[in-house]
Protein backbone atom coordinates (compact mmCIF):
# COMPACT_ATOMS: atom_id res chain seq x y z
CA UNK A 1 0.00 0.00 0.00
CA UNK A 2 1.38 3.39 -1.00
CA UNK A 3 2.60 5.50 2.41
CA UNK A 4 -0.20 8.55 3.02
CA UNK A 5 1.21 11.73 4.16
CA UNK A 6 -0.24 15.36 4.32
CA UNK A 7 2.58 16.97 3.14
CA UNK A 8 2.81 19.75 0.37
CA UNK A 9 4.79 18.63 -2.35
CA UNK A 10 6.87 21.26 -4.76
CA UNK A 11 7.24 20.19 -8.68
CA UNK A 12 9.26 22.76 -10.46
CA UNK A 13 8.42 23.30 -13.99
CA UNK A 14 11.67 23.88 -16.33
CA UNK A 15 11.91 25.78 -19.58
CA UNK A 16 14.78 25.11 -21.07
CA UNK A 17 15.00 27.83 -23.55
CA UNK A 18 15.41 31.65 -22.26
CA UNK A 19 11.95 32.91 -23.17
CA UNK A 20 10.21 34.42 -20.21
CA UNK A 21 7.23 34.79 -22.61
CA UNK A 22 6.90 30.98 -22.82
CA UNK A 23 7.51 30.46 -19.31
CA UNK A 24 4.61 32.60 -18.35
CA UNK A 25 2.38 30.81 -20.19
CA UNK A 26 3.07 27.52 -18.68
CA UNK A 27 1.31 29.12 -15.49
CA UNK A 28 -1.93 29.44 -15.88
CA UNK A 29 -2.43 26.35 -18.29
CA UNK A 30 -1.02 24.71 -14.93
CA UNK A 31 -2.76 26.46 -11.62
CA UNK A 32 -5.86 25.61 -13.88
CA UNK A 33 -5.57 22.13 -13.08
CA UNK A 34 -6.29 23.15 -9.42
CA UNK A 35 -3.72 21.37 -7.35
CA UNK A 36 -3.95 23.47 -4.33
CA UNK A 37 -1.87 21.04 -2.27
CA UNK A 38 1.03 20.88 -4.62
CA UNK A 39 3.36 24.13 -5.06
CA UNK A 40 4.60 24.72 -8.55
CA UNK A 41 7.21 26.96 -9.27
CA UNK A 42 8.56 27.78 -12.86
CA UNK A 43 12.48 28.15 -14.00
CA UNK A 44 13.54 29.31 -17.35
CA UNK A 45 16.79 29.25 -18.72
CA UNK A 46 19.46 31.97 -17.92
CA UNK A 47 20.38 33.98 -20.90
CA UNK A 48 24.69 33.72 -19.20
CA UNK A 49 26.58 31.17 -20.79
CA UNK A 50 28.27 28.42 -18.60
CA UNK A 51 31.71 26.96 -19.19
CA UNK A 52 31.59 23.21 -19.06
CA UNK A 53 34.18 20.88 -17.69
CA UNK A 54 35.63 19.84 -21.19
CA UNK A 55 36.26 23.95 -21.79
CA UNK A 56 32.84 24.46 -24.25
CA UNK A 57 31.21 27.59 -23.68
CA UNK A 58 27.36 27.14 -24.02
CA UNK A 59 24.82 29.54 -24.81
CA UNK A 60 20.97 30.22 -23.51
CA UNK A 61 18.79 28.38 -25.80
CA UNK A 62 16.55 31.64 -26.95
CA UNK A 63 13.89 28.84 -29.08
CA UNK A 64 14.68 25.21 -29.42
CA UNK A 65 13.95 24.36 -33.07
CA UNK A 66 16.10 20.97 -33.32
CA UNK A 67 17.17 18.25 -31.36
CA UNK A 68 20.45 19.66 -31.01
CA UNK A 69 18.97 22.86 -29.59
CA UNK A 70 17.50 20.41 -26.98
CA UNK A 71 20.88 18.85 -26.30
CA UNK A 72 23.07 21.99 -25.86
CA UNK A 73 19.79 23.66 -23.83
CA UNK A 74 20.17 20.85 -21.65
CA UNK A 75 23.82 21.29 -21.09
CA UNK A 76 23.49 24.49 -20.45
CA UNK A 77 20.51 24.38 -18.22
CA UNK A 78 22.04 21.60 -15.95
CA UNK A 79 24.70 23.95 -13.97
CA UNK A 80 21.35 25.42 -12.84
CA UNK A 81 19.06 23.13 -12.14
CA UNK A 82 21.30 20.57 -10.44
CA UNK A 83 21.47 22.71 -7.26
CA UNK A 84 17.59 23.26 -7.06
CA UNK A 85 17.20 18.93 -6.75
CA UNK A 86 16.86 18.98 -2.63
CA UNK A 87 14.63 21.86 -2.62
CA UNK A 88 11.73 19.86 -4.72
CA UNK A 89 10.02 16.48 -5.41
CA UNK A 90 9.41 16.39 -9.06
CA UNK A 91 10.54 17.77 -12.09
CA UNK A 92 8.55 18.88 -15.18
CA UNK A 93 11.10 20.00 -18.53
CA UNK A 94 8.58 21.51 -20.48
CA UNK A 95 10.16 21.26 -24.19
CA UNK A 96 8.50 19.19 -26.41
CA UNK A 97 11.51 16.93 -27.57
CA UNK A 98 13.72 13.67 -26.32
CA UNK A 99 15.34 16.14 -24.07
CA UNK A 100 18.75 15.13 -22.27
CA UNK A 101 17.68 17.00 -19.12
CA UNK A 102 15.03 14.21 -18.30
CA UNK A 103 17.87 11.93 -18.17
CA UNK A 104 20.75 13.81 -16.77
CA UNK A 105 18.22 15.07 -13.64
CA UNK A 106 17.32 11.15 -13.49
CA UNK A 107 20.90 10.57 -12.82
CA UNK A 108 21.66 13.34 -10.72
CA UNK A 109 18.67 12.38 -8.15
CA UNK A 110 19.74 8.70 -8.48
CA UNK A 111 23.60 9.46 -7.51
CA UNK A 112 21.75 11.79 -4.32
CA UNK A 113 19.78 9.06 -3.26
CA UNK A 114 22.59 6.60 -3.52
CA UNK A 115 24.67 9.01 -1.63
CA UNK A 116 22.08 9.95 1.35
CA UNK A 117 21.21 5.73 1.49
CA UNK A 118 24.81 5.03 2.30
CA UNK A 119 25.03 3.30 5.60
CA UNK A 120 20.89 3.12 5.75
CA UNK A 121 19.34 0.42 6.72
CA UNK A 122 18.03 -1.74 3.45
CA UNK A 123 14.80 -0.65 1.78
CA UNK A 124 12.83 2.08 -0.04
CA UNK A 125 14.23 5.55 0.25
CA UNK A 126 11.62 7.72 1.78
CA UNK A 127 11.20 10.19 -0.57
CA UNK A 128 11.38 9.37 -4.35
CA UNK A 129 11.85 12.55 -6.65
CA UNK A 130 10.40 12.23 -9.72
CA UNK A 131 11.07 13.42 -13.21
CA UNK A 132 9.09 13.34 -16.76
CA UNK A 133 9.29 15.99 -19.73
CA UNK A 134 5.89 16.91 -21.69
CA UNK A 135 7.20 14.71 -24.58
CA UNK A 136 7.08 11.77 -22.59
CA UNK A 137 3.91 12.68 -20.42
CA UNK A 138 2.18 13.10 -23.53
CA UNK A 139 2.82 9.98 -25.34
CA UNK A 140 2.31 7.87 -22.19
CA UNK A 141 -1.51 9.56 -21.78
CA UNK A 142 -2.26 9.11 -25.55
CA UNK A 143 -1.36 5.40 -25.46
CA UNK A 144 -3.29 4.95 -22.08
CA UNK A 145 -6.33 6.50 -23.74
CA UNK A 146 -6.41 4.81 -26.91
CA UNK A 147 -5.63 1.63 -25.59
CA UNK A 148 -8.18 -1.41 -25.41
CA UNK A 149 -8.98 -4.58 -25.65
CA UNK A 150 -11.47 -6.41 -27.58
CA UNK A 151 -13.27 -10.22 -27.58
CA UNK A 152 -12.90 -11.40 -30.91
CA UNK A 153 -15.65 -13.57 -32.61
CA UNK A 154 -19.12 -14.22 -31.62
CA UNK A 155 -18.25 -17.38 -28.84
CA UNK A 156 -14.34 -17.78 -28.58
CA UNK A 157 -12.17 -15.84 -26.39
CA UNK A 158 -9.63 -14.37 -28.53
CA UNK A 159 -8.78 -10.72 -27.93
CA UNK A 160 -7.32 -7.90 -29.64
CA UNK A 161 -5.66 -4.73 -29.06
CA UNK A 162 -7.95 -1.61 -30.92
CA UNK A 163 -6.55 -0.64 -34.39
CA UNK A 164 -7.35 3.20 -32.79
CA UNK A 165 -3.72 5.53 -33.36
CA UNK A 166 -2.17 8.87 -31.95
CA UNK A 167 -0.22 11.49 -33.51
CA UNK A 168 1.93 14.71 -32.83
CA UNK A 169 1.23 17.98 -34.17
CA UNK A 170 4.54 20.60 -33.56
CA UNK A 171 6.07 22.99 -34.79
CA UNK A 172 9.39 23.33 -37.63
CA UNK A 173 9.49 20.24 -40.48
CA UNK A 174 12.75 19.18 -38.48
CA UNK A 175 10.72 17.48 -36.10
CA UNK A 176 8.82 15.56 -38.12
CA UNK A 177 11.75 13.17 -38.15
CA UNK A 178 12.94 13.93 -35.30
CA UNK A 179 9.91 12.89 -33.01
CA UNK A 180 8.92 9.95 -35.28
CA UNK A 181 12.67 8.35 -34.43
CA UNK A 182 11.64 9.74 -30.52
CA UNK A 183 8.76 7.95 -30.11
CA UNK A 184 9.95 4.86 -31.86
CA UNK A 185 13.17 4.72 -29.30
CA UNK A 186 10.70 5.59 -26.13
CA UNK A 187 8.13 3.22 -27.41
CA UNK A 188 10.12 -0.01 -28.60
CA UNK A 189 13.66 1.02 -28.82
CA UNK A 190 13.76 0.35 -31.95
CA UNK A 191 16.02 3.16 -33.55
CA UNK A 192 16.25 3.56 -37.26
CA UNK A 193 12.17 1.31 -37.57
CA UNK A 194 10.53 2.57 -40.29
CA UNK A 195 7.17 1.39 -38.35
CA UNK A 196 7.64 0.29 -35.08
CA UNK A 197 4.73 0.30 -33.87
CA UNK A 198 0.92 1.14 -35.82
CA UNK A 199 -0.06 2.65 -32.70
CA UNK A 200 1.95 5.73 -33.62
CA UNK A 201 0.27 8.13 -37.06
CA UNK A 202 3.04 10.12 -37.31
CA UNK A 203 4.31 13.56 -36.99
CA UNK A 204 2.97 16.76 -38.67
CA UNK A 205 4.16 20.40 -38.36
CA UNK A 206 2.95 23.89 -39.06
CA UNK A 207 6.43 25.24 -40.11
CA UNK A 208 6.43 27.92 -37.37
CA UNK A 209 9.27 28.09 -34.42
CA UNK A 210 8.31 27.83 -30.86
CA UNK A 211 8.28 31.44 -30.98
CA UNK A 212 6.73 32.30 -33.94
CA UNK A 213 3.78 30.70 -32.47
CA UNK A 214 3.20 33.60 -30.14
CA UNK A 215 5.03 36.41 -33.12
CA UNK A 216 3.29 35.51 -35.79
CA UNK A 217 -1.01 37.05 -36.22
CA UNK A 218 -3.44 34.50 -34.36
CA UNK A 219 -5.40 33.54 -37.00
CA UNK A 220 -2.16 32.47 -39.24
CA UNK A 221 -0.81 30.82 -36.30
CA UNK A 222 -4.44 28.77 -36.09
CA UNK A 223 -4.40 28.34 -39.74
CA UNK A 224 -1.12 26.48 -39.92
CA UNK A 225 -2.26 24.31 -36.95
CA UNK A 226 -5.44 23.15 -38.00
CA UNK A 227 -4.14 22.40 -41.50
CA UNK A 228 -1.44 20.20 -40.00
CA UNK A 229 -4.27 18.63 -38.11
CA UNK A 230 -6.12 17.61 -40.57
CA UNK A 231 -3.36 16.81 -43.23
CA UNK A 232 -2.26 14.29 -39.80
CA UNK A 233 -5.66 12.55 -39.66
CA UNK A 234 -5.52 11.93 -43.70
CA UNK A 235 -2.49 10.60 -43.64
CA UNK A 236 -3.60 7.51 -41.67
CA UNK A 237 -6.11 4.97 -42.48
CA UNK A 238 -6.65 3.63 -38.78
CA UNK A 239 -8.73 5.45 -36.55
CA UNK A 240 -6.52 8.59 -35.30
CA UNK A 241 -8.41 9.07 -31.54
CA UNK A 242 -5.50 10.99 -29.92
CA UNK A 243 -3.55 14.41 -30.79
CA UNK A 244 -0.16 15.49 -28.69
CA UNK A 245 0.27 19.24 -29.07
CA UNK A 246 3.85 18.84 -29.56
CA UNK A 247 5.30 22.26 -28.88
CA UNK A 248 5.28 23.65 -25.28
CA UNK A 249 4.35 27.19 -27.07
CA UNK A 250 0.78 25.42 -28.32
CA UNK A 251 0.04 25.25 -24.53
CA UNK A 252 -3.63 26.93 -24.79
CA UNK A 253 -4.32 26.38 -28.80
CA UNK A 254 -6.46 23.55 -28.51
CA UNK A 255 -9.17 25.24 -30.15
CA UNK A 256 -7.23 25.17 -33.58
CA UNK A 257 -6.66 21.44 -33.14
CA UNK A 258 -9.77 20.74 -32.90
CA UNK A 259 -10.90 22.89 -35.66
CA UNK A 260 -8.73 20.62 -37.79
CA UNK A 261 -10.13 17.37 -36.40
CA UNK A 262 -13.85 18.65 -37.84
CA UNK A 263 -12.40 19.34 -40.70
CA UNK A 264 -10.78 15.92 -41.19
CA UNK A 265 -13.51 13.94 -39.49
CA UNK A 266 -16.53 15.98 -39.32
CA UNK A 267 -18.36 17.47 -36.01
CA UNK A 268 -19.24 14.17 -33.89
CA UNK A 269 -15.96 12.17 -35.04
CA UNK A 270 -13.79 15.90 -34.76
CA UNK A 271 -15.30 16.49 -31.52
CA UNK A 272 -14.26 12.38 -29.97
CA UNK A 273 -10.69 13.20 -30.55
CA UNK A 274 -8.42 13.91 -27.52
CA UNK A 275 -5.85 16.71 -27.39
CA UNK A 276 -3.31 16.01 -24.73
CA UNK A 277 -1.41 18.77 -23.66
CA UNK A 278 1.99 17.50 -22.63
CA UNK A 279 2.71 20.37 -20.17
CA UNK A 280 -0.95 19.27 -18.13
CA UNK A 281 -0.33 15.09 -18.62
CA UNK A 282 3.04 16.07 -17.31
CA UNK A 283 1.43 17.93 -14.25
CA UNK A 284 -0.96 15.39 -13.62
CA UNK A 285 1.42 12.66 -13.88
CA UNK A 286 3.98 14.22 -11.07
CA UNK A 287 1.42 14.89 -8.75
CA UNK A 288 0.14 11.21 -9.20
CA UNK A 289 3.72 9.74 -8.57
CA UNK A 290 4.37 11.89 -5.70
CA UNK A 291 1.51 11.52 -4.04
CA UNK A 292 1.04 7.89 -4.65
CA UNK A 293 4.78 7.39 -3.91
CA UNK A 294 5.84 5.51 -6.92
Amino acid sequence: MAPTTNRRFAILVINPNTSQHMTDTLNPIVENLNFTDVQFNYFTAPSESVTLADGRIIEGVPSINSGEDSAKSALHCMPFVEPLIPKYDAFLVACYSAHPLVGMLKKAITNLEDSASIGDAPGPAATRKCVTGIFEASVVTSLSLISSFHLIGDQGYGKAQANDTFGIISTGSVWKEELGKAVAEMLVHSEGANNPTRRFAGVETTGLTAVELHTTPAEEVKRRISEATEKLIKSTSDPLTAICMGCAGMAGMEEAVREGCVKAYGPKQGKQVRIVDGVVAGAGLLVTACKAGF
